[in-house]
């Protein structure tokens, strides 16, 4: 199999990456260490009042070096560089930031603090504070999981955040699944639209952005937060800002961790003493014999056995470095970054890398006019084959994965059932590399008139892939195949531009803010395909198709337009009653005639109650806010040509001479459309006890109509699918966020906080379909849709336990014990009947769940800090057939370890060895689980250690991720929940252990 080192890897990558070397380079060639001034700093902390305040922490920024004030407010601080900045905080007070600036007194005025209403969170084309806000907006901490591995900023929301769901799907470098309060759609996407540094994110993916890079990420979950993103928002916001310089000196920032990877949980099969064991109960059950492969025999005698996932597993090292330097210059802010990441499943072929920089430049020309230029660019390699984990639940304890010469063998268990799950990794190159390369420049210009400005955005993604994969000659026992290869490109260019004005004008207790956009949107790509097979000469592998015969090539090419205008306006009386409102009008080219066009309205109102006189005397409330929010959202989730027929090519033998054809492979439709979703939000925010307690509590309810629904119809002209707009889906939910502070003195402070997310989804309507003409719209159980219940839906009889000895068997005649037993719910005449048919079938549960919780504890004394996450799913149940050794192949191959039943184990969950499933019964179960998601130990040293060695900070932590997993669910992992041998293209969640290193300079 071919390699690729990190110096090929390096090799074809952009110049652009060299170039960011480069800057960085002649950045800090200039640079230079002015001598440190040693300074003490002493005064007094009071407030407004000029009452001492006891308690104060007094740090200095960026460093360990701290102190805190005395009973009488009197504080010291020693031997500090002159050109320091001191942070001021306390629980319940407004932290600040003084620079002593030669000062050896310092006395501080404290005011109290309203929570987190003065802190800024970005909202669409723009940004607000808090306690301004009508809408749902949620804010990851960032700092908190720092120090954990995440390879994609995606894992950093998992189950920290209130109404958004991250589903892991253990592959390094893959996306997990995102979901916002639920699932909108039924056939088109329900992914959030992600916005980076204020343009709209398309054509690249979140794994391309460096977890290091980034800012904040704030989260838009309701309209009045999304409506202004219109058609793409129907599925929440997920806007995330990179990192700019801040600090007047330079900041060089040097981040390193390395780690290694296990399985986190693993589906139980058989071992070699339960695979003997179990073929003995099986031969039993069946009264017969049950031969053993000759492999199997041979490797039986000889004594030779193998755990089938420690055959397919490989050395699993992660490694992560980052290098940033940011600051101040003039009128100019940069940031400027490299990082590289190195990670690997513990399933052999399944890899990752990434090498990515950036380049973010903010330049303020006059006092009106600022022009800036956000640039990254990402490389990511995924070359190779991952061994085949559906392959892999087949083999016997017993079975042989490579001859005595080290060649892997196409039939480990000598026969065709399963394959060689390793083969493909051992033997075939693959060469899989995405390059992405992402631009968003600004102009922003204050114009002649207070408060207005003109803000013009240009943003630009595009990726260039390639996918080039060889299977080289093969004869061994009869099996024969020459060479066979294949080369595929692909290239896309999303371009953004947006003009934007903006309004801010504030007069005496009045503001007021209007925002105006015209924006176009332009996606185009193109690919293209070369195979052949029947290579004689492996030398050049992919190289070489053309010495192959049976060639195949294929291009293809798409483009889509949107254009957009939105308006919106707000006014705030006394940051007390706040109001906005917006509307959105988009158009889509993948529509039909007539219905490209959308306009989406939302309005909100928020009353910040706490400002309120008569809670003037509640000395325990810090704020009470209460917000109100209604809106549209569309969707457009569908391919760019879905209104149109669509057509492939096919090929015809007409004697010795093959011709090419096409064919229509869907029916267009004029009249498709938006799928809208409106929703209410009602919620409450607090915070109480100097803000030792705070949070917020959300409830809301959606409805999406004109689904843009895939529906089955009959095949009479050819087609058994269309795509229309038709039926309704709705979303109600409950979300709350609770942080608190427990312990918080001097030298320790602890927080705990929930994120508790309810969601409960429904479809409405379908196609409006009553073929037995009884007044009641019909299900579509062939697509598993049922009105009344939500989507996931579990339908199939009912379980009613193992049949046993002795039992009455008149329900299910061809039943015997150990066979399961349905209920008789229903017949043809909607009552019992006596006998099980499919009329007995019911709705049983869902695959979601009822809940989760994430609970995140936080510890720190003095330089060291701990941070725990506790994550909980509960109910949802999910398929899983693996469970039952009859219908997996029991007498050739391995299967679950699982308590069947036997008659001296008259089980009442699990059948017999042989049962053969008949009606196709599901096994359903929970799907619950808690698991220790997240786990880091950091120690900062003390700056009077780091200033020896002519450093800012020094910090050392060791991290762990997916610990500990408690469930009683038995497929592959809970999170995920495939429920079958083949996990399709999930893998085992990953457990990672790290350990790391930042210094600051």
């Amino acid at each position: 199999m071919k390699r690729t080192s990190f110096g090929q890897f390096l090799d074809y990558q952009s110049p652009w990456l060299g170039i960011m070397v480069f800057m960085i380079v002649m950045l800090l060639a200039p640079l230079q260490w002015a001598k440190a001034q040693e300074n003490a700093v002493s005064g007094k902390v009071t407030g407004v009042s000029g009452e001492p305040i006891p308690g104060v922490t007094v740090r200095v920024k960026g460093d360990s070096q701290a102190t805190t004030t005395d009973r009488n407010g009197d504080y010291v601080l020693g031997k500090l560089d002159r050109e320091v900045m001191l942070t001021f905080s306390l629980i319940g007070m407004k932290t600040q930031e003084i620079a002593p600036a030669g000062r050896h007194r310092l006395d501080v005025v404290m005011e109290v603090e309203a929570g987190q209403l003065d802190e800024v969170v970005v909202i669409g084309y723009g940004t607000a504070q808090r306690k301004d806000l009508t809408g749902a907006i949620a804010s990851v901490n960032l700092d908190r999981v720092e120090n954990v591995p995440n390879i994609n900023i995606a894992q950093t929301m998992r189950g920290t955040v209130a109404g958004v769901t991250v589903t892991d799907n253990g592959r390094p470098g893959s996306n997990p699944t995102i979901l916002i309060r639920g699932t909108n759609s039924i056939s088109a996407s329900n992914d959030p639209l992600i916005v980076l540094d204020g343009v709209i994110y398309r054509g690249g993916s979140l794994t391309d952005i460096n977890p290091g890079d980034i800012e904040s990420i704030d989260i838009l979950k309701d309209a009045s937060s999304t409506a202004i993103y219109g058609s793409l928002a129907a599925n929440g916001v997920i806007e995330i800002t990179t990192k700019k310089g801040t600090a007047l000196d330079p900041q060089i920032l040097l981040h390193t961790y390395y780690g290694s990877a296990d399985y986190a949980h693993l589906p139980d099969y058989l071992n070699a003493e339960e695979y003997l064991r179990n073929r003995a109960y099986a031969e039993q059950a069946d009264n017969g014999s049950l031969p053993f492969q000759p492999i199997e025999v041979e490797n039986i005698a000889a004594g030779k056995t193998i755990d089938p996932f420690k055959a397919i597993s490989q050395d699993a090292p992660i490694w992560n470095s980052e290098l940033s330097v940011s600051g101040t210059a003039k009128n100019l802010t940069y940031y400027l970054s490299g990082s590289f990441m190195d990670s690997h499943s513990p399933v052999a072929g399944d890899n990752f890398k990434r090498t990515s920089g950036r380049a973010n430049l903010n330049f303020s020309a006059t006092d009106w006019l600022k022009i800036g230029l956000h640039s990254g660019y990402t490389a990511k390699d995924n070359s190779g084959f991952r061994a085949n984990l559906l392959q892999t639940t087949y083999l016997s304890p017993y079975a042989s994965l490579y001859y005595d010469d080290g060649v892997p063998r196409k039939q480990p268990m000598d026969i065709g059932l399963g394959g060689n799950p390793v083969i493909d990794h051992a033997l075939n190159a693959n060469e899989r590399i995405n390059k992405t390369f992402f631009l968003n420049s600004y102009l922003n210009v204050d114009l002649p008139v207070e408060g207005l400005s003109y803000r013009l955005n240009v943003g630009l993604t595009t990726q260039d892939n390639h996918d080039f994969s060889y299977k080289p000659s093969y004869s061994r026992d009869g099996f024969y195949n020459l060479g066979s290869g294949s080369k595929y490109y692909y290239s896309s260019n999303n371009l953004t531009l947006e003009n934007i004005i903006n309004y801010n004008r504030t007069v005496g207790k009045h503001a007021f803010k209007a925002t105006l956009m015209y924006g176009i949107y332009e996606a185009e790509d193109e690919s293209s395909e070369l195979s052949s097979k029947n290579i004689f000469n492996d030398a050049l592998g992919w190289n070489s198709l053309e010495i192959g015969d049976s060639y195949a090539l294929e291009t293809g090419a798409g483009k889509d337009q949107q254009v957009s205008a939105m308006g919106r306006l707000g006014y705030i009386y006394n940051h007390r009653y706040i109001f906005d409102i917006s509307l959105r009008r988009d158009g889509y080219s993948a529509f039909g005639d007539g219905r490209k066009y959308g306009l989406f309205p939302a309005v909100g109102a928020s009353w910040n109650v706490s400002e309120e006189s008569f809670l003037s005397d509640a000395a325990f409330l810090d704020n009470l806010k209460l917000r109100l929010s209604w809106g549209k959202n569309g969707n457009r989730g569908v391919s760019r040509y879905s209104a149109l027929s669509n057509m492939t090519e096919t090929y015809y033998v007409f004697g010795p001479n093959t011709a090419a054809g096409q064919y229509v492979t869907s029916m267009a439709n004029p009249k498709l459309g938006w799928e809208t979703t409106t929703s209410t939000n009602l919620a409450i925010d607090f915070s109480v006890l100097s803000n030792r307690i705070s949070g917020s509590l959300d409830v809301y309810t959606s409805k999406t109509t004109d689904l843009l629904l895939s529906q089955s119809i009959p095949n009479t002209n050819g087609f058994n699918r269309f795509l229309r707009n038709v039926g309704e889906v709705s979303n109600q939910g409950m979300e709350i966020s609770l942080n608190t502070k427990p312990l918080v003195n001097k030298d320790f402070t602890w927080s705990v906080d929930f994120a508790f997310t309810h969601n409960r989804n429904k479809i409405l309507k379908l196609t409006g379909a009553d073929f037995n003409e009884d007044g009641i719209e019909d299900d579509d159980i062939a697509s598993g849709w049922f009105i009344g219940h939500s989507l996931g839906s579990n339908y199939d009889y009912v379980f009613d336990g193992i049949y046993q000895e002795g039992d009455d068997f008149s329900l299910q005649p061809d039943a015997k014990p150990g066979y399961i037993r349905f209920k008789d719910i229903s017949g043809p005449d909607g009552v019992p009947d006596g006998v099980i048919t499919p009329d007995d079938r019911t709705v049983l549960h869902y695959n979601r769940p009822k809940y989760t919780l994430g609970v995140t504890n936080t510890l720190s004394f003095r330089g060291l800090s701990l941070m725990a996450v506790l994550f909980y799913r509960n109910g949802g149940y999910t398929a899983n057939t693996s469970t039952v050794p009859g219908i997996n192949f029991y007498d050739v191959a391995n299967y679950m370890d699982v308590p069947y039943w036997t008659p001296e184990n008259p089980s009442n969950e699990y059948p017999a060895i042989n049962y053969r499933n008949p009606l196709n019964y599901g096994f359903y179960q929970p799907r619950s689980f808690v698991r220790l998601q997240d786990v880091s130990l950091a120690y900062s040293f003390p700056s009077g250690i780091t200033k020896k060695i002519r450093l800012k900070n020094v910090q050392v932590y060791a991290s762990g991720k997916n610990l500990i997993t408690w469930t009683d669910w038995k497929g592959w992992d809970p999170e995920f929940g495939a429920g079958s041998r083949d996990p399709g293209a999930n893998g085992p969640i990953m457990k990672i252990y790290t350990a790391g290193l930042r210094v600051q300079l």
